[in-house]
């Protein structure tokens, strides 16, 4: 096996481990090819070495779920202009910005999203994209404009994406679409797969995702559904973000939006479907997705009221966890993972709640932001620092003032519990230093 790069550091995660002065040996494609600790690797080093020093290596944070346009409303939602402000008044104010965005705007904003998250040590990215036509609805000359222009932004930042096309019908049960929403919408399913598949067939990595069972009924449901089976397709929507969510649902299935999103088909692959959100769900909807994966978002939904995650409620049910940036108010997966374990602090008032098998909290908040993300969006070979993986890293710094004197075996710890995106000091995509 032919290493073109090797990588060395103090410290580094392969596998859950903690490595002392690890070494990885990658090929010309940014793949793995060995690791391990130095002294155990026998053969010669590649000529070109790279020794990040006093710093830890991680794997790259995989963010599942954002909204990069998003990004363009920040700060301009806390001014109190409503006598209750809630999600509803909130997405009134983002839909202004939604519809106000041109291709071009689209691209800009996108970029200094990516680049962002690139700084943060996210090495890849779930764009949940449901911008795609003109504001009165009409599509571009090109169906796929503002998909495009998703992909160029990513392609030029260099982060690794997982393009989430949403499908959009409706703004309710027996409602058409709001004006502000129309260009959400494709003509009809059809018309959604066939721009799919275009951009699936210049090598685009792309995953469904009906909207929300607001905004999509139960025939476009199955037919997307049936679709990601049949094209081994990762699929995510958003689930019970709001109890009026669900209040909908029962009015117009009989049953919570996480039955119907199983009753449909999406659950019937293990790890193929990621709910976002989740937050008004019970045992019985986490029973449905047993198997798959929430994709937590907690700054977002701290932000837009939206409530508390029940974390060690889903786990225990069998379902994974991972984090989403959602909003991009802010943009960084080492704040999500602090949230989310404080935040079912609060919700159960005890402490130290989502730890792995071997009582490690750190490395369980560590897997959430990186492998569980990875399989959320179909990436195999991604989200461990292992053989035959990329080697998508972020560099930690064990000199900046947020780490200093922790002692290694704390490390991995205090990176996710009390630390910020600021310790990141470097950040690889696939064997390529990225300074975006």
């Amino acid at each position: 096996m032919t290493a073109e790069q090797t990588f060395l550091a103090e410290l580094g995660v392969v596998a859950g481990a903690l490595v002392k002065r690890p070494r990885w040996d990658v090929d010309a494609d940014g793949m793995i090819v060995r690791v391990g600790p130095s002294d155990a690797i026998h053969e010669p080093m590649a000529t070109r070495t790279r020794d990040f020093g006093r710093a830890l290596v991680v794997p790259g944070f995989v963010n599942a779920h954002s909204h990069a346009f998003q990004r363009a409303i920040r700060g301009t939602t806390h001014r109190k202009l409503a006598a209750h402000d809630d999600f509803w008044s909130w997405r009134t104010a983002m839909y202004e910005r939604a519809t106000a965005l041109d291709p071009q705007g689209v691209y800009a904003i996108t970029r200094l999203a990516f680049g962002e998250m690139l700084r943060a040590g996210i090495t890849c990215v779930g764009e949940f994209h449901y911008l795609h036509h003109q504001p009165d609805g009409r599509p571009y000359d090109d169906p796929n404009e503002l998909s495009w222009q998703v992909v160029r932004a990513a392609k030029d930042v260099g982060i690794r994406l997982v393009l989430l096309e949403v499908f959009y019908e409706r703004a309710g049960a027996g409602r058409l679409p709001l004006p502000e929403q129309r260009r959400f919408c494709d003509r009809d399913v059809e018309a959604y797969f066939a721009r799919v598949e275009a951009l699936r067939a210049t090598g685009v990595r792309v995953g469904l995702a009906p909207h929300s069972v607001r905004a999509v009924g139960r025939e476009a449901l199955i037919a997307i559904a049936s679709h990601a089976t049949r094209n081994n397709l990762v699929a995510h929507a958003h689930v019970s973000e709001q109890v009026r969510e669900n209040e909908e649902c029962i009015a117009e299935h009989g049953c919570s939006p996480a039955r119907l999103l199983g009753d449909t088909g999406f659950c019937d692959r293990p790890g193929s479907f990621t709910a976002v959100h989740a937050v008004a769900t019970d045992a019985h909807d986490h029973a449905a997705m047993r198997g798959q994966t929430v994709c937590v978002c907690p700054t977002t939904e701290a932000d837009l009221g939206d409530g508390l995650v029940a974390a060690t409620d889903l786990r225990a049910a069998g379902v994974a966890l991972a984090l989403g940036s959602d909003s991009n108010a802010i943009i960084d997966l080492i704040q999500e993972s602090r949230l989310l374990e404080m935040g079912e602090r609060l919700r159960t008032r005890a402490r130290i709640c989502l730890t792995d098998d071997r009582g490690s909290l750190g490395g369980e908040l560590l897997a959430v932001a990186t492998r569980s993300g990875a399989r959320s969006l179909g990436l195999d070979q991604a989200g461990d620092l292992a053989v035959g993986n990329f080697f998508d890293a972020a560099v930690i710094d064990r000199r900046h003032p947020m780490l200093t004197d922790v002692s290694d075996d704390a490390l991995v710890d205090a990176l996710l519990t009390c630390a910020t995106a600021t310790v990141v000091s470097h950040v690889v995509v696939g064997g390529v230093e990225r300074t975006p």
